[in-house]
C-alpha cells in the first residue's frame, strides 16, 4: 500500500518541481539580467564676477558599434568617419575584425555629434547614458588659477582642488530588471544625484584677458623665462586678475609635457623683492617722525660691510628719504637700517604678510622666506632692507602694498564673490602710510619708475631689480624685474603686481621692463 502510494504521488511530485524549476529559473534569469547604472551628477560651475563660464561640465557619451547588427553599409562607415573625426582606413580595419562583438568608436563625444548620428539610424549604433566632461571656456588665459580635475572630476589643483567640497558631485544609481530579450521590464531610482554647487569668482574676464596679453608680449619682447601678474581693485580688495605666461590649455592636456605650467606663479613663485621692499622697510623706519628729514650721504656711491660691497647705479650723493625712495638708493638703505634692529625689520615685514601664508585666498601659496633675526650678522641685517635675505610671492607683495594704500590698514584680498570680510587690522599709522604713498607717487613722478607713467594721472609705485642666485653666487648678467603701482580709473583704485623672470632682451630692470607693462594695462583699461 505504501508503495502503491509513494507510486502514485511521484508524478505529482515530479510536476511540482518541475513547475517550480521553471519559475524560479525564470526568476534567476531575470534577476541575472539586472543591471545597477550610474546617474551622473554635475561638478559644480565656475563663474568670473560678470557670470562668464570658467569651468563647466557638458555633456559627453561613448559612442560604440555592436557588430552584429551593423550593416557594413560603406555610407554608414564613411558618415561615422566624418562625425566622430575618425580615420575611415583605421576605421575599417577595426571593423573587419571577426573577434569583436562590440567596439567603442569615440569616448566624450559632444551632444552636437551625438544628435547628428542619432539621426543616421545606423544599425547596432550604441550610445552610452550621459556623462560629464569637464571644460574650460576661456583656455590657457585661466588655466593656473582655476586648475585642473582628473578623470574622476575632482579637483587636482587650482580654484579646482581648494573649493573641492564645495564644487564636487555625488553621482546617483539608477536599477533596471530586463527580460531575457533586452526589454526593461522595472527601472527603479535607488539614489538621486546631487549636483555641486556654483562658484562666483571676483575675477573680471576682460581685466584677465589684458593681463594675460600683457604678459605674453612681454615675455616675447624680452626674451624672458616667464611673467607673472596679479591686479587688485583696493576700494574692495577684490583680485580683478591673476595669470601667469606661459599657460597651457586645459582643454588639451597632450600639451601639458611641462609639469610646472600647472603652478600659478603669482601666488607660488619664491623670489627676492629686490627695492619693492624698501618702502616696506622704510615703514620700520619712519615710525620716529625726525627720520623724513633726514639727508643721508651716499657718497662715493657704494659701501662695504664685512667684506661686502653694496652699490648703487651711480653715485647721488646727498639725499633725502624721498629721494632714497624715488632712486632707489641701496646705499641709503643700507645707512638707514644701519642701526635698526634685526627684529625691528624682521617684525615689521611679518606684520605686513611677508614670510607667512596668505590663506585667505583661498589658493595655493607659499609663506615665503624670512631668516631668523638670532646671530643675524650685519651685512644681512642691512641686506633685507634692499630686498636681499629674504623671499617672497608676487601676492604677498601685493598684501603689503594693498596695506600702505589703505592707509595703513589690512583687510584680507578677497578671489570669491561675497566671501566674508575677514577680519580687519590697523598695520601702520595713516601718518606713516601716507608718507610712504607720497614717496611712491615720487618715485614715479622723478625716479626709476617713470616709465609708468600715465598723461593726467597720479601713479604710485616702486621698482624692483633683483639679481638671481645660481650656482652658488648672484649673477649679475641674471635679474628679475618688478614693479608694483597703483592708480585710480573712475573713481577706483587699482593696484597692479608684475614680475618678470630674468628678461635677456631689451632692459633686464624693473624700470625698462616691468614699469611700461603697467602703463600699457592701464591705459587699455580705462577704454572699458
Amino acid at each position: 500500500m505504501l508503495v502503491f502510494f509513494i507510486l502514485l504521488t511521484l508524478p505529482v511530485k515530479l510536476i511540482f518541481f518541475q513547475k517550480n524549476d521553471f519559475i524560479l529559473g525564470k526568476e534567476f534569469s531575470e534577476k541575472a539580467s539586472s543591471r545597477k547604472s550610474i546617474l551622473n551628477s554635475k561638478r559644480g560651475s565656475i563663474f568670473d564676477r560678470n557670470n562668464l563660464f570658467l569651468a563647466e561640465d557638458i555633456p559627453s557619451y561613448e559612442i560604440g558599434l555592436t557588430i552584429n547588427n551593423f550593416s557594413f553599409d560603406p555610407k554608414h562607415i564613411a558618415l561615422l568617419s566624418e562625425i566622430l573625426g575618425l580615420n575611415i582606413e583605421r576605421l575599417k580595419k577595426r571593423l573587419s575584425n571577426k573577434k569583436a562583438k562590440y567596439i567603442v568608436l569615440s569616448q566624450n563625444v559632444s551632444k552636437d555629434k551625438k544628435e547628428n548620428l542619432k539621426k543616421l539610424s545606423v544599425p547596432g549604433l550604441e550610445i552610452s547614458n550621459r556623462k560629464f566632461k569637464r571644460y574650460y571656456p576661456q583656455g590657457e588665459i585661466f588655466s593656473q588659477v582655476i586648475g585642473l580635475t582628473n578623470y574622476k572630476n575632482e579637483g587636482i589643483n587650482g580654484m579646482e582642488f581648494a573649493l573641492e567640497e564645495t564644487l564636487s558631485a555625488t553621482n546617483g544609481y539608477q536599477k533596471k530588471q530586463l527580460s531575457r530579450k533586452s526589454g526593461i521590464i522595472q527601472s527603479e531610482i535607488i539614489k538621486e544625484p546631487i549636483d555641486g554647487s556654483n562658484i562666483k569668482l571676483t575675477i573680471d574676464s576682460k581685466v584677465q584677458f589684458v593681463l594675460f596679453d600683457s604678459l605674453k608680449s612681454a615675455v616675447g619682447f624680452h626674451a624672458a623665462e616667464s611673467a607673472s601678474g596679479v591686479i587688485i581693485e583696493l576700494n574692495s580688495n577684490e583680485i580683478l586678475a591673476m595669470t601667469n605666461y606661459p599657460s597651457f590649455d586645459p582643454n588639451d592636456r597632450r600639451q601639458l609635457n611641462n609639469m610646472e605650467l600647472l603652478n600659478n606663479n603669482s601666488a607660488i613663485d619664491l623670489f627676492e623683492p629686490g627695492s619693492t621692499v624698501k618702502p616696506l622697510a622704510l615703514s620700520a623706519l619712519i615710525k620716529n617722525n625726525s627720520l623724513i628729514e633726514s639727508k643721508i650721504d651716499t657718497s662715493p656711491g657704494w659701501i662695504e660691510f664685512e667684506g661686502y660691497k653694496t652699490e648703487d647705479a651711480s653715485n647721488y650723493g646727498v639725499l633725502s628719504i624721498e629721494e632714497i625712495i624715488s632712486k632707489s638708493s641701496n646705499v641709503g638703505m643700507v645707512k638707514l637700517c644701519a642701526d635698526l634692529k634685526p627684529n625691528e625689520i624682521l617684525q615689521t615685514y611679518y606684520s605686513l604678510g611677508l614670510g607667512r601664508y596668505i590663506n585667505e585666498i583661498f589658493i595655493s601659496t607659499r609663506e615665503g622666506y624670512l631668516p631668523e633675526f638670532k646671530n643675524l650678522s650685519l651685512r644681512e641685517k642691512v641686506s633685507l632692507c634692499y630686498g636681499y635675505g629674504l623671499q617672497t610671492t608676487l601676492i604677498q607683495l601685493m598684501s603689503a602694498y594693498s596695506i600702505i594704500f589703505s592707509e595703513g590698514m589690512y583687510r584680507p584680498l578677497k578671489l570669491i564673490m561675497n566671501s566674508s570680510e575677514g577680519e580687519e587690522k590697523r598695520i601702520l599709522s595713516k601718518e606713516n602710510a601716507m608718507q610712504i604713498k607720497n614717496f611712491l607717487l615720487q618715485a614715479v613722478d622723478k625716479g626709476t619708475g617713470y616709465r609708468a607713467k600715465i598723461k593726467d594721472k597720479n601713479v604710485f609705485g616702486k621698482t624692483g631689480t633683483a639679481r638671481i642666485f645660481k650656482n652658488q653666487r648672484y649673477n649679475k648678467d641674471l635679474h628679475n624685474a618688478l614693479f608694483i603701482g597703483m592708480t585710480n580709473i573712475k573713481d577706483k583704485e587699482y593696484l597692479i603686481g608684475l614680475f618678470v623672470k630674468n628678461p635677456q632682451l631689451n632692459g633686464d630692470g624693473g624700470g625698462d621692463v616691468a614699469a611700461p607693462i603697467f602703463s600699457e594695462i592701464i591705459q587699455t583699461i580705462q577704454k572699458f
